[in-house]
C-alpha cells in the first residue's frame, strides 16, 4: 500500500519564497512514492479570519479521514489542525519563521520534528525548546535532538535567471531609465523590515561623501511602493520621526524624491534584472530573517549587501563573499552618525567595483555549491530517516553548557546587548553573572547556591533571551 501524507502549509506553491520551499517539499515527498493531501492558508479568505465556517468545515472533511503515514506541517499551517497521534503515525513541522502557534509546538509530544532552513533556526529554535526552570533543575529532554536542518533549495540556483511561477510585475520603463542613468542604485525591497534610522543615515552619509569627492551622481535606493508611500506621508505630516533625515535633505539640498525610488512588487526575473544592475543592497533590519533568502538572491546576481546582520543575515555566506556585516553598539542604540563607518565601506567598494565583483563571484559559487536541490533532498531523507530510530538518551541537567543566546548579535564591556528579540542593558549583577556563567556548566552554578534573588536573576538572563543552555560535550 501506498505511503499517505497530508501537508498543512500556510504558502501555496510558488507563491513566495516560502511557497517556493513548499512546492519543492511537495515534490520530493512525491518521488519517495508518498500520497499527498495538500491542505493551505489558516484562515480561508477574509470571512473566515472573522467567522471561520470555512475552517470548521474544513475540520470535519478532516476527522473524517483515516491517519495517515506522515503529516508535515509550516509554522503557520499549524492552525489548521491541531498535530496529534489519532492523525498521523509521524508529525513533522518545518519552520520558515517562528510567527505561527507556539502553544501548539512547543511542548506538544505528537511532534516528531521540528524542520528549519538555517543554522541559525536551528539554533534559536533548540534555545526556545530548551528553556530551563532552574529551581526545579528541569529542561525539556528532547530539545536537543528534535530540531533537524535542511539546507533550502534557492531558486536562482535552479533558474538563475528567475523563477517565472514567482509572479509579480515586469521592470517598469520608469526605473530601466532610472538604472541607465549615472545615479548609483542600490536596494532595499523587504518590505516594513528596514531600521529606517540606518537606512536615512547610510543614504545621506553617501551622498555627502559623493559631494566631498566631487563626484555628480546620488546615491538612491528603491523600496517597495507601500512603504515608500507610508514614508511620504509620514514627511507631508511632518511627524518627529522625519525631522533629522527632512534637515541631513535641506543640507545636501535634494528631497525624498531624489533619495527613494518606489517599486511595485516584481516577478523574480525583473527583481534579478534590478539586483544586476543595481550597486548595493541595505539590509540594516528590524526582522530578525530566519533565512534571508533575499539577500543570498542579491549577491548571486552580483550585488553586495550591508547588513546589521539580524537573524541569519550573519549567516548566510562566510566573510568575503559579498556578505558585509557592520554592526556596533552605538548603531544598534540608535545613534545616526555611528552608520558614517557603512557608508564610508558602501563607497569604497563602489570605486572598486573589480573587489566587488570578485567577492560576489566567490559567493554566487558557494551558493551554487551550497543552496542547491540535492543539498535539501539530502536533509529531507535523513529526516525521515531518522524517525524509525530510538532518541537518544538525554542528558543530566547538570552537564549542559551554558552560553550567550542565538538572539545574541552582541554585548560591549557595559554590558549593552545586541538581540534579535531587544536591545538591552544588563545591570551590574546581571552583566556578572553572565561572566561567570558562560562557557561553565549548569552544574557549576547549581554549586554555587545562588540566593533567592540570584535564582530569579539567572532565569531572567534566559527569559530574555541573553543566555541558552547546549548539549554539552
Amino acid at each position: 500500500m501506498p505511503r499517505r501524507a497530508n501537508l498543512f502549509m500556510q504558502a501555496e506553491p510558488f507563491q513566495s519564497a516560502s511557497g517556493y520551499i513548499n512546492a519543492l517539499l511537495a515534490e520530493e515527498l512525491e518521488r519517495l512514492g508518498y500520497g499527498l493531501d495538500p491542505h493551505y492558508r489558516a484562515p480561508l479568505g477574509a470571512r473566515d479570519a472573522l467567522i471561520p465556517l470555512a475552517s470548521a468545515d474544513r475540520l470535519r472533511r478532516l476527522s473524517a479521514e483515516p491517519p495517515v503515514d506522515l503529516a508535515l506541517y509550516c509554522d503557520r499551517g499549524l492552525g489548521i489542525r491541531v498535530p496529534s497521534r489519532e492523525m498521523a503515525r509521524h508529525t513533522l513541522v518545518l519552520f520558515h519563521g517562528l510567527m505561527g502557534w507556539p502553544a501548539v509546538w512547543m511542548e506538544n509530544p505528537a511532534i516528531d520534528r521540528h524542520c528549519v532552513l538555517s543554522p541559525y533556526m536551528r539554533d534559536v529554535l533548540t534555545s526556545l525548546l530548551a528553556r530551563p526552570d532552574w529551581k526545579r533543575r528541569t529542561v525539556n529532554p528532547r530539545a536537543f535532538h528534535s530540531v533537524s536542518y535542511w539546507v533550502p533549495a534557492l531558486s536562482c540556483v535552479e533558474a538563475p535567471e528567475g523563477h517565472s511561477l514567482l509572479a509579480g510585475a515586469q521592470l517598469p520603463d520608469t526605473l530601466q531609465r532610472i538604472l541607465d542613468s549615472d545615479d548609483v542604485i542600490g536596494h532595499a525591497l523587504q518590505a516594513w523590515k528596514p531600521d529606517w534610522t540606518a537606512v536615512y543615515s547610510i543614504l545621506l552619509n553617501l551622498n555627502a561623501l559623493a559631494r566631498e569627492h566631487g563626484r555628480s551622481q546620488r546615491f538612491r535606493l528603491a523600496i517597495t511602493e507601500e512603504e515608500y508611500a507610508s514614508i511620504a506621508r509620514a514627511f507631508a505630516q511632518g511627524l518627529p520621526v522625519t525631522e533629522a533625515p527632512r534637515a541631513g535633505l535641506e543640507a545636501l539640498g535634494m528631497t525624498l524624491e531624489d533619495l527613494l525610488i518606489p517599486v511595485e512588487q516584481l516577478s523574480q526575473p525583473a527583481l534579478f534584472s534590478l539586483f544586476r544592475r543595481a550597486r548595493f543592497g541595505l539590509a540594516y533590519n528590524v526582522f530578525p530573517e530566519p533565512m534571508g533568502f533575499y539577500v543570498l538572491e542579491s549577491v548571486f546576481n552580483g550585488c553586495p549587501v550591508y547588513t546589521n546582520g539580524i537573524g541569519n543575515n550573519r549567516h548566510g555566506l562566510p566573510p568575503g563573499h559579498g556578505l558585509h556585516v557592520r554592526e556596533n553598539t552605538d548603531m544598534a542604540w540608535g545613534d545616526p552618525s555611528a552608520y558614517a563607518e557603512v557608508a564610508a565601506r558602501i563607497y569604497q567598494d563602489w570605486e572598486s567595483p573589480g573587489s566587488v565583483e570578485a567577492e560576489c563571484l566567490r559567493g554566487r559559487e558557494y551558493i551554487q555549491r551550497t543552496y542547491n536541490r540535492e543539498a535539501f533532498r539530502r536533509g529531507l531523507h535523513a529526516t525521515l530517516e531518522s524517525l524509525e530510530r530510538e532518541p537518544p538518551a538525554p542528558m543530566a541537567f547538570e552537564q549542559l553548557d551554558i552560553a550567550l543566546s542565538p538572539l545574541v548579535r552582541g554585548m560591549d564591556e557595559e554590558g549593552r546587548v545586541i538581540s534579535d528579540f531587544e536591545n538591552l542593558q544588563l545591570e551590574p549583577a546581571e552583566l556578572q553573572l553572565v561572566r561567570e556563567a558562560v562557557g561553565g556548566k549548569a552544574g557549576d552554578v547549581l554549586a554555587r547556591g545562588l540566593t533567592e534573588s540570584g535564582w530569579d536573576r539567572l532565569q531572567g538572563l534566559f527569559s530574555r533571551g541573553v543566555l541558552t543552555l547546549r548539549a554539552g560535550t
